[in-house]
């Protein structure tokens, strides 16, 4: 086995052994959404994952990676890769662990930065994994898991006129952080 996949075999039995788990009023704070689409911010030229409310109008944009862009973007065409990429990876390292994505949220904006949930059940037991909104969504398309969105993110949007958030490319200490109460 390459060091590459013991590394991230070990960084996901880590992940899975550190969660902590959501309390009832974390439920009725979500709003199901689909993945509409990607699309690339002209302005910016950076990519962008449109979220859709499922029983609404509404709509949330995160400003992605490239890689994270294509990867979403191939699902959604029901493209299939030459070879897996990290998010096929993943996909079948937690099929294989005999796990399931319950589901996928987007739990917070803090200082122009989105922050996601990948809610996994093994078992019995549920485990709460910290993401990139890119990368959980583009497991939950693979794994054909619901995604859901924070209301009070909607409602940030919607004082906004447009969406300022954006997912960061570089590990900062501060910002890694489990889900805020919102």
């Amino acid at each position: 086995m390459s060091r590459r996949l013991l590394s991230l075999l070990a960084l996901l039995c880590l992940s899975c052994l550190s969660a902590c788990h959501g309390g009832a009023a974390d439920e009725a704070a979500v709003v199901a959404v689909r993945v509409a689409g990607v699309a690339v911010d002209e302005t910016r030229g950076s990519p962008v994952v449109i979220l859709e409310e499922l029983e609404g109008v509404r709509r949330l944009l995160i400003w992605i990676g490239v890689p994270e862009a294509q990867s979403i973007a191939a699902e959604l065409a029901a493209e299939t890769p030459p070879r897996p990429n990290s998010h096929d990876l993943a996909g079948r390292l937690i099929e294989g662990l005999e796990g399931r994505v319950e589901r996928v949220v987007v739990t917070a904006l803090r200082d122009g930065i989105y922050f996601a949930r990948i809610d996994l059940a093994r078992s019995s037991r549920r485990i709460e994994i910290d993401a990139r909104p890119s990368d959980a969504i583009a497991i939950a398309l693979r794994l054909a898991a619901p995604v859901f969105v924070h209301e009070a993110l909607f409602e940030a949007a919607e004082l906004q006129g447009s969406p300022a958030g954006r997912e960061v490319r570089r590990r900062a200490r501060e910002r890694q952080v489990g889900p805020a109460s919102l």
